[in-house]
């Protein structure tokens, strides 16, 4: 049986990618530690990490996933920060300062939806962040001054209007993610595939 790796997300702004991509260079001056940041056109705003499954869940998965009914919501970009703490950071993140609680709904209702399919309910509280890079190998950085550096970005507010299936390929180079379908966030509303 084929299985393929999944998980559930609203895709960032192209605007937030544009920013966040043209800025990234900067974010490793004066860092020993070794990041992989990440690439633009594989952001996105985690709802649920589902994993590898059969693919023959894929259609019970989309026809429940199409029928659930959330709001467009407005997002700001808040600080930055890592997980899990600054003291032994493995991830860059940055947080939402507008939409968290809209986010975290969502996210409960995914989950909630992959729970009456027979999926393991999610145990992890909810945080809005944009994951931007990982810790590959650590030194001893000024993670305060990474984070303000990353704070500075201008991020105008965007709206979050949809979210997607994505399937995630593992390849030496990184991850390779690809939309399965994607829905709008209008009640009812798909807006592709």
């Amino acid at each position: 049986m084929k299985k393929i790796r999944t998980f559930i997300a609203h895709p960032v702004p192209e605007h937030w990618k544009k920013i966040i991509g043209e800025a990234m260079d900067g974010f490793s001056e004066g860092l020993e530690s070794r990041i992989s940041w990440v690439r633009p056109e594989n952001m996105h705003f985690t709802l649920r990490f589902i994993g590898n499954i059969p693919e023959t869940d894929i259609p019970a998965l989309h026809k429940t996933l199409s029928e659930l009914k959330t709001a467009p919501f407005e997002i700001s970009a808040g600080k930055a920060g890592f997980f899990p703490g600054m003291d032994n950071p493995h991830i860059i993140w940055i947080d939402l300062e507008r939409g968290a609680k809209q986010f975290c709904a969502n996210a409960e209702l995914v989950d909630s939806s992959l729970v009456a399919l027979g999926y393991e309910r999610n145990r992890k509280t909810c945080h809005a962040h944009l994951t931007l890079g990982r810790i590959k190998k650590q030194a001893a950085d000024d993670w305060a001054a990474l984070a303000e550096r990353i704070g500075r970005l201008e991020l105008d507010p965007a709206q979050l209007d949809s979210f997607a299936l994505y399937k995630s390929t593992l390849t030496p180079e990184g991850p390779i993610y690809s939309v399965l379908h994607r829905y709008g966030v209008m009640p009812g509303v798909q807006s592709g595939n």
